[in-house]
């Protein structure tokens, strides 16, 4: 009986770790340091996709509505870096990347999920915004004519200001994809 148990314990705690999802998912990075200078050299947008993957449901719809379709992949794929942040109940992160992912929720001031901020290249605010329905191809509409109306000089301070939290608070971190 004692054995019945640890084979069926076994097979569970494999299965498990079978059948999780990667993390961070295909095409997402888990560092806020490396995708900037990837959206620097490349001339791309940084769209950072704050979650709870495994309990909130409205993360879980964005991503299987949105963020998992072909059309989002092709643009992102184009025009975007993105940037995996979660925040989950279940999974296990590495401790450097918890503390990466707290530290830009209070920068940032996240309070609900999903939460996604979208930079240009060198940091200036473009939108924020969370789950809308309508599939993929409003979303990335969404994304590429909605703005946020903010005066000039608080970009400019928001800017220094980021880049300093960034010297400062990420990059000892050291998260790497």
């Amino acid at each position: 009986m004692k054995k019945t148990i640890l084979v069926i314990s076994f097979i569970m705690i494999i299965s498990s770790y079978l059948t999780a999802e990667a993390y961070p998912p295909e095409n997402w990075n888990p560092s806020l340091v490396n995708a900037a200078q990837q959206a620097s050299e490349e001339n791309k947008y940084l769209l950072l996709n704050f979650t709870g993957s495994d309990w909130c449901i409205w993360c879980t719809r964005l991503r299987d509505q949105v963020f998992s379709t072909d059309d989002f992949k092709d643009w992102a794929d184009e025009n975007a870096v993105l940037v995996y942040l979660d925040f989950p109940s279940e999974r296990e992160l590495p401790q450097n990347q918890i503390t990466h992912n707290s530290y830009l929720q209070q920068f940032l001031g996240v309070k609900g999920y999903p939460s996604i901020w979208l930079f240009d290249n060198d940091f200036t605010p473009l939108l924020v915004t969370g789950y809308r329905e309508g599939g993929s191809e409003k979303y990335i509409t969404h994304l590429e004519n909605d703005r946020l109306d903010i005066e000039a000089d608080q970009i400019s301070q928001f800017k220094v200001q980021m880049k300093d939290f960034i010297e400062t608070y990420l990059k000892p971190l050291n998260v790497t994809p």
